[in-house]
């Protein structure tokens, strides 16, 4: 039964690695569902701060061509001084720029709202993937629990998004970092919980997990460095 009144309890819990919030989604009569409800509804209200954190500090700073006018003789100056070419960094800097402006906000317009979209969009595809890969990894370990019940537990590691909340303050930041290594944490306890593996087996597999996340990350990189010296974003 979906219960949103106690994710903030939920959440709270869960960032403090108190064993409550992963039991009763295990326990849960659809784990999968309430973690869906609980992964939509705090990384929308995550990118609902960042939003409105972005359109703020946005308010305050110059236009974005202003400053990738000061950007662009910047590099110019620095190009001139040691004799670099600065034709081919000057479109680099533009593309980058562009893609900054957009994610951050920066660029004005629709793009302000675009962490509403993009926050619960990655957020649900890293709760799937980090839920269906530990299954597996975990039931080769001797894992007993379910799929289902893995989905539920494993939702909580979206936790760490709470802290996102400040950046609605202007100019105020979380740390990637800090997030990334808090939800693997909570991570760790959820397949603890949810596959009733000894700590070893769990804290192997949540590295796992995150391992070939990695590795993933590297090869999309790679491809999409490949994509762009061959004459990508024209």
């Amino acid at each position: 039964m979906l219960q949103p009144r106690a994710y903030p309890e939920f959440v709270a819990k869960a960032l403090v690695l108190d064993n409550d919030p992963f039991e009763a989604m295990v326990d849960d009569d659809n784990p999968w569902m309430e973690g869906f409800v609980l992964v939509v509804s705090v990384s929308l209200l995550a990118g609902l701060a960042l939003a409105i954190g972005g359109f703020l500090t946005a308010a305050t700073l110059p236009d974005p061509n202003v400053m990738l006018t000061a950007l662009l003789q910047g590099w110019r100056q620095t190009a001139a001084t040691l004799s670099l070419p600065s034709t081919s960094v000057e479109q680099i800097i533009t593309e980058v720029w562009a893609i900054v402006t957009l994610l951050t906000g920066y660029a004005g317009g629709w793009s302000h709202l675009l962490p509403m979209l993009s926050v619960p969009g990655m957020a649900l595809v890293w709760w799937l993937f980090f839920s269906v890969t530990s299954f597996g990894i975990a039931r080769a370990f001797g894992g007993s629990g379910s799929l289902n019940a893995t989905f539920g537990a494993t939702a909580l590691t979206v936790a760490p998004l709470s802290f996102l909340l400040f950046s609605s303050v202007p100019f105020a930041t979380v740390s990637s970092a800090l997030l990334i290594t808090w939800s693997g944490l909570i991570g760790y306890r959820a397949v603890h919980v949810a596959q009733e593996i000894d700590w070893r087996r769990a804290a192997l597999t949540t590295l796992l997990v995150y391992a070939i996340a990695f590795v993933f990350i590297l090869l999309m990189g790679i491809a999409f460095g490949a994509g762009y010296s061959a004459g990508g974003l024209r």
